[in-house]
């Protein structure tokens, strides 16, 4: 069967391949595959209609049914082609987007991802990450030099901190200039309400080094890929909520507790993850592995999260954000997250969630100001 297509010079300067365009001339029975067996006939027949040098047609074979399935969608395409072509940061990004999205809905958003820039980049998990310990000022570039400078600084701050306190953070012992964690303008402190901004910030401080580590680990690897499809105010809303809901809930539920980390976003972040998960089970590849890594996770961090909580003597500050931050993440999630499949009954769904998230935090804002008014 011959096919007529476009034929793009290897060497092109055109960074926008129409891929959608390749895909679609050989899915002839435009059912959104291509057989594997065929593709590789095609590309050994007419790599030049691909784009491809012979070099790179070699390296698209490589591994070219990963999931064993003998069939091969279009962002299956575009993570071969990406590989072929070794674009490395784009392959990054079709990995990361095939992470959150269900193959019903991936041909659009990788037609769209095939010719996104990176303009504006994912940054702000990226961003948040790097200040986690403390601000030094608003920094928004996409100079990678600049990013390894917040890095380094990040790593700075904590190193004073540590050195200044000799055994690392904790609650009871100060340093030899007087200062303690407990002291931080930032940290959450449960006799300075008052100060509103503590709501927010204690995200920004962490209690000891696997604290930190596994809360940016977290939140990169969730939020990242999360960010690349939802775009950076979905995710920012998704993820502030959750650092608020769990701040208003252990200034309730555990009134006379210090509170440190960024727990309460990550699992606003796990909990997108898990709704959508579970939202597209049946269309999503590796769903049961996915949901085990997910659920390992979870177990750790509020195993040891618990055990600093209530068996340690020393770094007595509460971790009970996590729930909420859980809870706020679903709700906000459904609110603001972009709905690629819609259903009859997403619309019912969608302001039960906004009624519930605003009668929520109502009820932990007037249980939170009661005691000073009565």
């Amino acid at each position: 069967m011959a096919i007529m297509l476009e034929v793009e010079e290897p060497g092109s300067p055109c960074k926008c391949v129409k891929w959608i365009r390749i895909f679609n001339q050989f899915d002839v029975n435009n059912d959104g595959y291509i057989p594997t067996r065929e593709l590789k006939q095609y590309v050994r027949e007419s790599a030049r209609l691909f784009g491809l040098n012979p070099n790179e047609a070699t390296k698209l074979l490589e591994n070219v049914d990963i999931n064993k399935d003998h069939l091969i969608d279009f962002s299956e395409f575009c993570l071969l082609m990406s590989k072929a072509k070794k674009m490395r940061m784009r392959r990054v990004m079709f990995l990361a987007a095939q992470m959150v999205l269900p193959r019903n809905v991936r041909t659009q958003k990788f037609t769209y991802l095939q010719q996104y820039n990176c303009f504006p980049p994912p940054l702000f998990m990226l961003f948040i990450s790097v200040i986690e310990v403390n601000i030094f000022g608003y920094v928004c570039t996409t100079d990678l030099n600049s990013l390894v400078f917040l890095v380094k600084l990040q790593i700075a701050v904590y190193t004073y901190y540590v050195s200044e306190m000799k055994s690392g953070l904790n609650l009871e012992r100060r340093s030899t200039t007087g200062i303690s964690i407990t002291d931080s303008p930032l940290i959450f402190n449960p006799h300075k309400k008052q100060e509103l901004w503590r709501y927010f910030t204690y995200m920004l401080v962490h209690i000891d080094i696997f604290h930190l580590v596994l809360n940016i680990l977290a939140q990169l690897v969730l939020g990242v890929s999360l960010e690349l499809v939802h775009k950076l105010w979905r995710i920012a809303a998704v993820y502030f909520s959750g650092v608020l809901a769990g701040s208003l809930l252990v200034s309730v539920v555990d009134p006379n507790a210090y509170l440190a980390g960024a727990s309460g976003g990550v699992y606003a972040l796990l909990a997108a993850h898990i709704s959508d998960l579970l939202i597209n089970w049946s269309e999503m590849e590796f769903a049961f592995v996915r949901a085990i890594f997910l659920g390992f996770v979870i177990v750790v961090d509020f195993g040891i999260s618990a055990y600093q909580r209530y068996f340690e003597n020393e770094n007595k500050v509460s971790y009970a954000s996590h729930i909420a931050g859980f809870v706020a993440g679903v709700l906000m999630g459904v609110v603001v997250l972009r709905n690629f499949r819609k259903r009859t009954w997403e619309a019912a769904a969608l302001w039960t969630c906004i009624v519930t998230l605003f009668f929520l935090t109502a009820v932990l804002i007037i249980l939170q100001i009661a005691p000073e008014i009565l």
